[in-house]
């Protein structure tokens, strides 16, 4: 989905190019290919004799895979778990290795880091998060490229934990947004990936204004000059939200970007359906121009949602309001407090691929979107347990290959977790790809037919 114009104005668009030059990239390999970041060519159909069929002239395209996952947590029965009395170590280098295939076989994958790497001896999890510095060992082993740090718990060891994360990050390599180490820096930027600039944002929504005096984040004062540092909006007063955001939109397609990607933490915790407030700001960020929104901090998964501009009718922007629980110890069973039929849900995650296309006219598509439910296998491992992120639709297929048994209820719990998932994303999602397969097909056969107009005579 190019979520800015119209097949219309694209069409018309065209034409204006064609006037102009009939230099076009060559297609180097073909819709067939099973590498998911490619060039190759798009026909609908064979050009009618007398349309010219050089190279020069046939239409190419770039496709790349944009991975993103929910939240990673480390809560204590993790930390203990991981730890190796015998080294004085931890270990979660097992944490990721049934997804691993998948996240590396993306362009780039993007996960929400709900923790903090304070550099302190001791860890700590609930209300206030800090992980040991291997944590990042596993994630950077899986395949993720970049760390979503606008959060309520990036600040949970205050101003110090809050800049020796970012530290940390930049030592391991990792890209991050939402946060910055310093005034003068950008907390968003355009990412080019193969050729194709993508605008990234990162905010969250989990600051109040006791009084109206103060913020806070996760019940800590904000203070040290932090504030300037996240990248935060108040629940509730969102206008500030969206006259910044208008302007990083501005700046960000001044500098190139072609798809405008914003992620968001937001809502209730533990909502299956978002609420009135999500919906809200949703909209109003599709006025805005952003083009997908990708959702963290329920702890559930929540569905998806194609929003269409009321200001332009022509602009539509994808919605996943929540992909849930990465990794974590939420569990059916660590809620005395919740509800029965909601802790199941705490267990599952969504991984979704969006494979975004580039033509050689510059228009630029979310072709398709591909999606995996994930669910935590917890499973006793000597004196505490292991963690499994594992895909569901493979793992209930073969519960053998990743680790799921009947005695641990891992085949079962798999099972009911895919009921939980599938049915909210299966429809919305074929019917969106099947949208794109029509407007692309439309796309291309005006592409030929226009090329054959304009040449005719």
């Amino acid at each position: 989905m190019k979520c800015k114009h119209s097949v219309k104005l694209r069409i018309s668009l065209l034409l204006l190019t064609l006037a102009v030059s009939f230099s076009f990239l060559a297609a180097c390999s073909g819709e067939g290919t099973q590498n998911p970041s490619r060039t190759g060519s798009y026909t609908i159909s064979t050009p009618a004799p007398g349309t010219p069929d050089t190279e020069a002239q046939e239409l190419t395209y770039t496709d790349i895979t944009l991975l993103s996952a929910g939240d990673i947590m480390y809560h204590m029965t993790q930390l203990n778990s991981a730890y190796n009395s015998d080294t004085g170590t931890y270990d979660f280098s097992q944490n990721f290795k049934y997804v691993k295939n998948m996240i590396s076989a993306a362009d780039y994958a993007v996960v929400n880091f709900e923790t903090t790497l304070s550099n302190q001896d001791e860890y700590s999890a609930f209300p206030n998060f800090n992980s040991p510095l291997s944590v990042l060992d596993s994630i950077k082993d899986a395949g993720f490229d970049m760390l979503l740090f606008a959060n309520n718990h990036c600040y949970d060891f205050k101003k110090q934990g809050f800049l020796a994360t970012l530290g940390r990050f930049q030592e391991y390599g990792f890209e991050y947004i939402g946060a910055k180490t310093d005034a003068s820096e950008k907390s968003y930027m355009v990412k080019d990936i193969k050729g194709i600039k993508l605008g990234l944002l990162n905010y969250t929504d989990t600051i109040t204004q006791p009084n109206g005096q103060y913020n806070t984040i996760n019940g800590i004062t904000i203070n040290d000059g932090c504030e300037e540092l996240m990248d935060i909006y108040v629940r509730g007063k969102e206008e500030a939200l969206y006259a910044e955001v208008s302007e990083r939109i501005a700046e960000l397609k001044a500098n190139g970007a072609e798809l405008i990607i914003l992620y968001i933490h937001w809502g209730d915790e533990y909502k299956l359906e978002p609420i009135d407030g999500q919906k809200t700001v949703a909209q109003q960020l599709c006025e805005l121009g952003v083009d997908v929104i990708i959702g963290s901090h329920p702890h559930v998964v929540e569905p998806m949602e194609i929003l269409t501009s009321q200001s332009d009718p022509s602009h539509s922007t994808i919605c996943f309001y929540s992909l849930g629980n990465y990794i974590s110890n939420q569990n059916r069973l660590s809620f005395s407090d919740l509800d029965y039929d909601i802790r199941p849900y705490t267990e599952n995650g969504l991984m979704v691929t969006l494979t975004i296309r580039k033509y050689s006219t510059g228009d630029v598509y979310v072709k398709s979107i591909d999606y995996t439910p994930t669910w935590v296998h917890r499973y006793p491992d000597g004196s505490g347990y292991q963690y499994n992120v594992v895909p569901l639709p493979q793992a209930t297929s073969d519960p053998a290959s990743y680790g799921l048994t009947e005695s641990d209820f891992g085949v079962d719990h798999a099972a009911a977790a895919l009921q939980m998932t599938d049915p909210v994303f299966s429809a919305p999602v074929l019917a969106f790809n099947t949208k794109m397969a029509d407007e692309i097909a439309a796309f291309s056969q005006a592409y030929y037919d226009n090329l054959k107009a304009a040449t005719a005579g």
